[in-house]
Parts: structure tokens; sequence; C-alpha cells
């Protein structure tokens, strides 16, 4: 199983793969923290990255 995820972020055309969510999710913090400084990754952040996950 491969878990992707598109950056929910309007206007970015990032994309993440990885077999686990919390792959997914670590790669997401560094997107953000890289391409999206002023993103706060708080609970709320974090589940709308979740929900955007998806099996491929």
């Amino acid at each position: 199983m491969s878990l992707h995820l598109d950056c929910p972020i309007d206007g970015c055309s990032a994309s993440i793969e990885g077999d686990t969510e919390a792959s997914v999710l670590s790669q997401a913090e560094q997107h953000a923290a890289d391409a999206h400084p002023d993103l706060e990754m708080n609970d709320e952040t974090v589940s709308m990255i979740k929900s955007n996950i998806r099996e491929v």
C-alpha cells in the first residue's frame, strides 16, 4: 500500500508519497517548513493533512 498527499494549500502543486501515514506526515511537515513557513502545524492543520491522505 502506498499513500499519497497533494498539498492542500491553494496554489501549491507539491505531492508526497509514503508507505505509512507517519512517513507522509513527516514529509508534509518538512514541506510546510520549506514552502509554507507561515503555516502553523497545530492539531487542526495535522487533522486537515490527514484527511487529505489517500491510498494509491
